[in-house]
């Protein structure tokens, strides 16, 4: 039964360090995780980064292809049918017994990087479509190759992840896999977010003396 928890919450908080703990609670348990991160810069602070360091089990996807992103140019009925022809249905099967981390950083900063050089709104926008696309893309696709007997008992972690608004929302075709993520109050707004049970966060450090 899937059981989608998200915490919302500003920076240093403790969100990662909450993530980290949590992943390895669940992998002492026997779980299986895919761990999604787009704030990988710094070594000391990223759930990848720390997942890496910890597990020699893990393996990096960092997807920098625009051609590969194919949410926005083709329908969500289009890939539902056919997602097993998109990233990151291959990358996912070669790895299927590792710990997969994706990196989604790249067009995230990318967007950034490209504003600060060129002050252009429209390529910002484009690089942040992009990012949020990528993230819907991954996330439908693990939802697909669970609900079709590919991947079992395996849990998403995801930190600092945005999600686009739309008027489709993935959490419909969502069946037993589960999701634990952490997002800034800004980028809570994704339509597959609506799905998620808010973690009171602030309680649970107060309980834990955090």
């Amino acid at each position: 039964m899937k059981n989608n928890q998200l915490i919302v919450e500003s920076q240093e908080t403790g969100k990662t360090t909450y993530l980290f703990n949590e992943l390895q609670r669940l992998i002492s348990e026997g779980k299986e995780i895919i761990v999604l991160d787009s704030a990988t810069d710094h070594e000391s602070k990223s759930l990848l980064k720390k997942v890496v360091n910890k597990y020699s089990n893990s393996v990096v996807i960092d997807m920098r292809d625009e051609t590969q992103v194919v949410l926005g140019n083709i329908s969500m009925d289009d890939y539902v049918k056919y997602f097993m022809n998109y990233f990151p249905f291959c990358d996912i099967i070669k790895n299927k017994n590792k710990i997969i981390c994706f990196d989604l950083s790249y067009f995230l900063e990318k967007g950034h990087h490209v504003f600060e050089k060129t002050n252009d709104v429209s390529l910002y926008r484009y690089y942040r479509n992009l990012y949020n696309n990528l993230s819907q893309q991954i996330v439908l696709s693990l939802i697909l190759m669970e609900k079709s007997g590919i991947l079992n008992n395996k849990i998403i972690v995801m930190d600092e992840i945005e999600f686009p608004i739309s008027e489709y929302n993935i959490s419909q075709l969502q069946g037993d896999l589960s999701f634990l993520a952490s997002v800034h109050p800004e980028n809570s707004f994704g339509t597959f977010y609506e799905s998620f049970d808010r973690m009171q966060f602030k309680k649970y450090q107060k309980k834990k003396g955090l």
